[in-house]
């Protein structure tokens, strides 16, 4: 991880810590942000799309493919771009259009697929077949679970002293396992909460080993529509996060939301306000100083005209 950080890290912004005294008072104890939506590309994705780019780069790949709504997405072809060589993304024919023209903007190869899991995995390993492109995985590989280490890092030489908790939203399980992980092990009196839409019911497959029966999760927070984590993910969440999810609602989300524009005014995706809404409705009694990931800011137009 600590490699992945400095192989990365010439490229890419270490990201500001912000508060505010308003969300203060509403929360009831102080609260930090870490403005991961001021990151290369808008979101946290940036840190593993690149180390993952690099690293295939070195193994000679023609080039890289992955399928996403588009955080991912743009954040591959960003890095694609950054060390030159050629990207093709597979993209569910509902993602929200301010991100498909991220990734348009950034030289990426489009190709649409039915908005489901199956129909983007499916699509996306024939396409990487027939172009002979390495394919990163959003959430389940180890480039992506390494390159993201670096704002856990972050957030513990900048905080580490003054926070007690991490909430941070929860999809396919990469970013998370990654935070969960290095803290884990860094700074084990530090809490890692998972917060997720209230359907994905991920403390069920945590604690009994039942996955949520759908594989797309309805939510306005379209960066976690992905149901299930990753299999190299599941094991470090049970191990770290067991007891420790936080489910919400999608007008919990919206208050959140709206929280951060007004008071912050900070443009946050609904994805990002997901991890505050845990916080602001659902924080356990015993958390004090919790610091809150805001993983990424690529709204989509149409949501706010």
């Amino acid at each position: 991880m600590g490699a992945a950080r400095a192989r990365t890290s010439p490229f890419l912004h270490n990201t500001p810590i912000m508060k505010s005294e308003r969300i203060d008072k509403i929360v009831g104890v102080p609260v930090l942000f870490k403005c991961e939506h001021l990151q290369k590309t808008g979101s946290f994705k940036v840190r593993g799309a690149l180390n993952s780019a690099i690293l295939a780069k070195e193994q000679g790949a023609k080039g890289v493919i992955a399928h996403s709504s588009g955080n991912h997405g743009q954040a591959l072809a960003w890095s694609a771009q950054k060390i030159g060589i050629p990207c093709t993304i597979v993209v569910p024919k509902n993602a929200p259009q301010s991100k498909i023209d991220g990734m348009k903007e950034y030289n990426a190869d489009l190709v649409f697929c039915d908005a489901s899991v199956i129909s983007r995995e499916t699509v996306c390993a024939e396409q990487a077949e027939k172009l002979q492109y390495y394919f990163v995985n959003p959430y389940d590989c180890a480039s992506m679970i390494n390159g993201h280490a670096s704002i856990a890092l972050e957030i513990l030489e900048q905080a580490g002293e003054n926070i007690d908790s991490i909430f941070l939203s929860v999809g396919g399980g990469g970013f998370a396992s990654s935070v969960a992980y290095l803290v884990g092990k860094l700074r084990p009196d530090i809490e890692v909460f998972l917060v997720e839409p209230s359907k994905k019911q991920l403390s069920n497959l945590l604690e009994n080993g039942v996955p949520c029966p759908m594989d797309t999760l309805d939510t306005m927070a379209d960066g976690v529509r992905v149901a299930h984590v990753g299999t190299l993910c599941e094991p470090i969440l049970k191990e770290f996060c067991t007891g420790k999810i936080i489910g919400v609602t999608e007008d919990e989300i919206k208050e959140g939301l709206k929280l951060v524009w007004t008071r912050m005014k900070q443009r946050i995706e609904p994805s990002a306000a997901l991890a505050f809404a845990g916080v602001l409705y659902h924080k356990p009694k015993h958390v004090k100083n919790p610091l809150v990931i805001l993983c990424g800011g690529n709204v989509d137009v149409d949501y706010v005209i």
